[in-house]
């Protein structure tokens, strides 16, 4: 992506997570779409750009928090580099990113866990099972279908024959 789109990108995005994640709930859970998001930037890229791809996405998600000012961004920095590590290794398939996003927003989950219950291992268990692991499932579905329908575009837009 370019870096307008991208701006532009995570601004919608981040308005959808306000707005429209919170309607689409499942059994509590919501997906995550700004991990979606830092999937999209972070598995094309390397891990530098990913990064600060990662923190800056950290810090629109810790705008609707500000008692725990800082949680995103070390997150999704972590989240980041270990999305550009992996997008060189991993096959170019919808099915295998839509497991780093599942790995990611536990990874996400556990961090941000493990700190707003400062450390109390009963805690985190209980709110990890209850709504981290459905919401990283669904996180995962939601991201699966973006980047079919990403690729699909893609693949009509890089036509030259007029799509015949």
């Amino acid at each position: 992506m370019k870096p307008a789109r991208t701006i532009l990108a995570a601004l919608i995005i981040f308005v959808l997570q306000l707005v429209l994640a919170p309607r689409i709930r499942i059994a509590g859970a919501s997906p995550d779409l700004l991990i979606i998001l830092l999937a999209a930037i972070a598995l094309g890229r390397g891990p530098v750009f990913a990064v600060v791809a990662g923190a800056l996405i950290g810090f629109l998600s810790d705008l609707g928090n500000a008692s725990f000012l800082g949680i995103g961004v070390v997150s999704k920095s972590i989240i980041a580099y270990g999305m550009a590590r992996l997008g060189g290794v991993l096959p170019e398939h919808v099915l295998y990113r839509g497991f780093v996003i599942l790995a990611a927003c536990l990874v996400n989950d556990l961090v941000t866990l493990a700190v707003t219950t400062s450390f109390s291992p009963g805690d985190i268990l209980f709110s990890f099972g209850r709504y981290s692991i459905l919401s990283a499932i669904y996180s995962a579905i939601v991201g699966v279908v973006v980047f079919a329908v990403l690729e699909l575009f893609g693949r009509k837009a890089g036509r030259s024959d007029g799509g015949a």
